[in-house]
C-alpha cells in the first residue's frame, strides 16, 4: 500500500489541493522577479561620450558634441557619460560600461551561483527539517534581501545581495515543487510542472519593467508581492508523506483529517495502518535512523544512472533557457515586448504538456519538445548564415519557438524527475537536479555575449545542447501511472542499467496492470 491510496480517497484534486495550488505553486508567479531581474536591470541604456571642447557658442555656453563611443584613455577632455532617461538600470547607476562592461554578466553569474547553493541547501533542508519550515523561511528572507538590495550603494554590495536573493529563489524552486506534489493524486501530478505560474509572473515582470523602469523600485515591488504568500503559514500543513516517513504518525494523521475536512470526504479506515507501514519500512530501510544525504541518490544502483541522466539534462536545459532569457536584449525589436513574448510563449507549451504527458507518457513528451527546440535552434543558425532580407524577424520568431520547446520539455521533466525518487529522498533528488541546472545557469549569461551581435554562435550551442537532451530523454524509464514510492526499500534491490537503459516495459500502465502492481506490493 502507498500514501497515494490515502490521497486518492480523500480527494486527489479537490478544494484542499486547489487552495494549496495558489498558496504554494502560486508563489512561482513572483519567483521570476528575483530570477530574471538582471534581464532588465543589466541592460545598458543608450549612452554617449560628450566632448566639451567641441565649440563655444556666442553667449559663452559650451556646445556639447555627443558620440556613441567609449572615451579614450589618452583623452584630455573632461567629459562624463550622459545617459538617456528611458530607464534606470544598474548599468548607468554605477557606470558599468566600456572597461567595466564585464561586471554585468559577472553579477548575473554570481546570482546564479547563489541559486546553485540555494538549490542544494533547499533540497537538504526540505528533507531534514521539513518542507513547510524551509519554504516559509526562504520567502521571509527573500523579502528582506530584496528590500536591502533596493538601497545598494555600490555594485559590489548589489552583487552580494543578488547572490543571497538567488539562493532564496533556488531553495524555493526546489522545495515548493515537491511540497505540493506530495498532496495530490498521481493523475494530477503532471499539472504541478505545467501550471503557467512562472511564465505569467515573467510576463507581469516585463510589464512592470515597462511601467516602472527603475531597478531600485523593482526590488521594492518584488519584496512586497512576496508578503501575501507568508500568510499561508497559518493554513498549509506539513507534508503528510514527510511526517509519516519520519515517524511522526499522529501529525501525519491530523493532516489527513484536515484534507478530508476541506474536501468533504471521509478519512480512510486504514489510514493509521498505511502510515505506520510507511514509517516501519523507512525505519527498516535505513541504518540507525540516519539522515539521508545527497550521496543516497547514487548509492542504490537503480538510482545512480537515473540521477546522472536527470542532472545532465537539467544542466543543459537551464543553460539555454536562461541564456535566451538574459540575452533577450540581443533580439531585434522592443526590449519590453521581447521580454513579454519570451515569457508568454511558455504558457501554451506547459498546457499541452499536461495532456500529452498523461496520454503518450513523460518520456515521449519530453523527447518531442526537445526535438522541436533543437530544430528551431539549428534553423536560427541556417537563417543567420543565409542572411535573407527579413532574417532578423525570422530569427526572433524561431528563437521564440526554441524557447517554447525548451520550456515545455523542462515542465515535463519537473514531474519526470520527482516521480523517479521515493519520498525520503525526493527533495534531495529534485534539489540535486536543480543544483545541476543552476550550474548551467551560471554559464548562461555568457552564451549571447560570445557572439556579440551575431546570433549564430549562441544558437549553435543551444542546438547541440537540445539535441543531447533529445537523446537522453529516451534513456529514462517511463513513470506515468506508477505510484510514488515512499521509501528506498523497494528501490535498492534493482540493478542500474537494466532499470534505466531503454527499458522495454516502460510503457503507459493500463488500469488492470496498475492494480496488479499494487496488489503485488501489498
Amino acid at each position: 500500500m502507498h500514501t497515494d491510496d490515502i490521497i486518492e480517497e480523500v480527494g486527489g484534486m479537490s478544494r484542499f489541493q486547489l487552495l494549496l495550488l495558489f498558496l504554494i505553486i502560486g508563489s512561482k508567479t513572483v519567483h521570476p522577479w528575483g530570477m530574471l531581474m538582471m534581464s532588465f536591470t543589466g541592460v545598458p541604456p543608450d549612452f554617449w561620450w560628450c566632448d566639451k571642447n567641441a565649440s563655444v557658442v556666442p553667449n559663452g555656453a559650451i556646445n556639447y558634441t555627443y558620440e556613441q563611443q567609449c572615451p579614450s584613455v589618452d583623452s584630455n577632455n573632461t567629459c562624463t557619460l550622459v545617459y538617456s532617461q528611458e530607464k534606470n538600470t544598474v548599468i548607468n547607476q554605477w557606470n558599468l560600461v566600456c572597461e567595466d562592461s564585464g561586471v554585468k554578466p559577472f553579477i548575473t553569474a554570481v546570482q546564479m551561483g547563489g541559486v546553485v547553493l540555494g538549490a542544494a541547501l533547499g533540497g537538504q533542508s526540505g528533507d531534514a527539517i521539513g518542507r513547510k519550515k524551509t519554504y516559509y523561511l526562504c520567502i521571509l528572507l527573500n523579502i528582506l534581501f530584496n528590500l536591502v538590495a533596493a538601497f545598494s550603494v555600490s555594485w559590489q554590495m548589489f552583487t552580494v545581495l543578488r547572490f543571497f536573493i538567488g539562493a532564496m529563489v533556488g531553495s524555493l524552486l526546489v522545495v515548493s515543487f515537491s511540497y505540493y506534489m506530495e498532496f495530490i493524486g498521481k493523475y494530477w501530478r503532471p499539472m504541478t510542472g505545467t501550471m503557467p505560474f512562472w511564465p505569467v509572473g515573467s510576463a507581469l515582470f516585463a510589464m512592470t519593467c515597462w511601467l516602472r523602469p527603475n531597478w531600485s523600485h523593482l526590488h521594492i515591488i518584488t519584496a512586497m508581492i512576496h508578503v501575501p504568500f507568508l500568510l499561508g503559514w497559518f493554513i498549509v500543513p506539513e507534508s503528510m508523506r514527510w511526517l509519516a516517513a519520519h515517524g511522526r504518525l499522529k501529525e501525519a494523521e491530523e493532516v489527513v483529517d484536515q484534507m478530508a475536512r476541506y474536501n468533504g470526504t471521509k478519512k480512510p479506515a486504514n489510514t493509521s495502518a498505511i502510515l505506520k507501514q510507511v514509517a516501519e519500512e523507512e525505519l527498516r530501510g535505513r541504518e540507525s535512523n540516519r539522515k539521508y544525504t545527497y550521496l543516497d541518490l547514487y548509492r542504490p544502483w537503480s538510482l545512480c544512472w537515473k540521477s546522472f541522466i536527470i542532472q545532465i539534462i537539467w544542466l543543459n536545459v537551464a543553460c539555454v533557457y536562461y541564456g535566451i532569457s538574459f540575452g533577450v536584449g540581443h533580439l531585434t525589436g522592443n526590449l519590453y515586448l521581447n521580454m513579454f513574448l519570451v515569457a508568454v510563449i511558455d504558457i501554451p507549451g506547459k498546457l499541452v504538456v499536461f495532456f500529452l504527458s498523461n496520454i503518450i507518457g513523460r518520456r515521449w513528451t519530453a523527447f518531442m519538445f526537445f526535438a522541436l527546440a533543437a530544430c528551431a535552434a539549428f534553423s536560427v543558425v541556417i537563417v543567420s548564415s543565409v542572411g535573407t532580407a527579413d532574417w532578423e524577424a525570422i530569427t526572433t520568431v524561431l528563437a521564440l519557438v526554441c524557447r517554447l520547446g525548451i520550456a515545455a520539455a523542462w515542465a515535463c521533466h519537473l514531474v519526470f524527475a520527482s516521480e523517479t525518487y521515493p519520498t525520503v529522498i525526493r527533495n534531495l533528488g529534485y534539489g540535486a537536479a536543480n543544483t545541476a541546472a543552476r550550474v548551467g545557469s551560471i554559464v548562461s549569461p555568457y552564451i549571447f555575449i560570445m557572439g556579440g551581435d551575431d546570433l549564430m554562435p549562441p544558437f549553435v550551442i543551444v542546438g547541440v545542447s537540445m539535441f543531447l537532451c533529445t537523446l537522453l530523454s529516451l534513456v529514462m524509464r517511463e513513470t506515468m501511472g506508477v505510484p510514488l514510492e515512499d521509501t528506498t526499500a523497494k528501490t535498492s534491490g534493482k540493478t542500474c542499467l537494466s532499470d534505466v537503459m531503454f527499458d522495454h516495459e516502460s510503457v503507459p500502465f493500463k488500469k488492470d496492470q496498475e492494480d496488479e502492481l499494487l496488489d503485488e506490493k501489498v
